[in-house]
């Protein structure tokens, strides 16, 4: 893989591409967007592109001996951080002092090999804090002939002074005709059809992993009755709406999948009662079953019900009761409608 057949990311690729070729790399940049979209893979190939020594500037040949070891990870002058968990039954990961400590020790000295040292961090906001406070001693005396590259889905849980000492790049989801394409070259699955295909593209998000989960497809059965519900709110019928809650707490699917499918037709309804264009749909193939349903709410209440969604979200990630949780949505809803 090189650069050049990265998929997407146009605008990202532009301005590292033209920071090689004019020698004005920045010491630090932070690459923000929304999962997987690219950003670990971009910033990969061009560390690989500031050390290629056959291609350059501004790409990265993958045939001479710098660009195997970078892309084998045992480059002298590439490093890779990542979080990791300090045992296998530990809940949660993260990046830690002594990781950074230890990087900060390898950037202390010039090049082995290339003309740059080159650090990919990735999901940089999962540093402890005695980490961030750590680390950013690297970005206010960057040491030469280094270049960074963090990367991060929620760049607001970063320190303000790790933001401000980076140059940020946004990447945006990748457009249909990307994951499409990526979804038609994968091996293990040559028998896809099109309706799938069709189906994973409009349901990513323009999110490679969306668009290759099991789960996208397995969800997909939930809509008809997630908008049935929709069109069905009423203080009188209370009975079934908390039945659903209940069944929905304490059955086998994946609750949090089921929240994000609401999410996304409420995102729908919304986007047609405001007057969107149908190709923005992420469920354009239930186009006829949600105009009704849009005709008939008010866009304020489409809106405080989108916001009772996201409430929902955080409650539950929080180990709220689930069901006490999906009632209390439920009343909102009722409430908007």
């Amino acid at each position: 893989m090189s650069i050049g057949r990265i998929l997407g990311q146009g605008q990202a690729k532009h301005i590292l591409s033209r920071a090689l070729s004019h020698s004005r790399l920045s010491h630090a940049y932070l690459f923000y967007g929304p999962e997987s979209i690219g950003k670990k893979q971009l910033a990969l190939e061009f560390a690989k592109a500031l050390n290629c020594t056959s291609q350059g500037p501004e790409e990265a040949c993958d045939l001479c001996e710098s660009c195997r070891k970078t892309d084998a990870r045992i480059h002298p002058d590439f490093f890779f951080l990542e979080p990791t968990k300090t045992t296998p039954a530990a809940r949660d990961s993260a990046i830690r002092i002594e990781a950074i400590r230890d990087l900060q020790k390898k950037l202390g000295f010039l090049p082995y090999e290339g003309r740059f040292k080159a650090v990919v961090i990735d999901q940089v906001d999962k540093m402890n804090p005695q980490a961030c406070n750590a680390f950013l001693k690297t970005l206010e005396e960057p040491p030469s002939a280094t270049v960074l590259f963090l990367i991060t889905s929620n760049p607001r849980q970063l320190l303000p002074t790790i933001l401000s000492r980076c140059q940020g790049i946004k990447f945006n989801p990748l457009p249909p005709e990307a994951i499409k394409q990526i979804l038609e070259e994968q091996e293990e699955w040559p028998d896809l059809d099109a309706g799938e295909v069709e189906i994973r593209v409009a349901r990513s998000k323009g999110q490679v992993a969306r668009a290759l989960s099991d789960e996208v497809t397995q969800t997909a059965g939930y809509r008809q009755d997630l908008i049935a519900l929709l069109d069905q709110l009423s203080w009188e019928r209370m009975d079934l709406l908390f039945q659903w809650a209940k069944t929905l707490a304490k059955g086998s699917e994946p609750l949090a999948a089921v929240l994000e499918e609401m999410m996304g037709l409420l995102r729908d309804i919304t986007l047609l009662k405001s007057g969107g264009a149908p190709d923005q749909l992420f469920n354009r193939d239930l186009m006829p079953a949600l105009e009704p349903v849009a005709r008939k709410k008010t866009l304020t209440g489409l809106l405080k019900m989108i916001d009772a969604v996201a409430q929902t979200q955080m409650a539950l990630s929080g180990n709220a009761n689930a069901q006490l949780a999906l009632e209390n949505m439920l009343m909102e809803f009722c409430e908007a409608a």
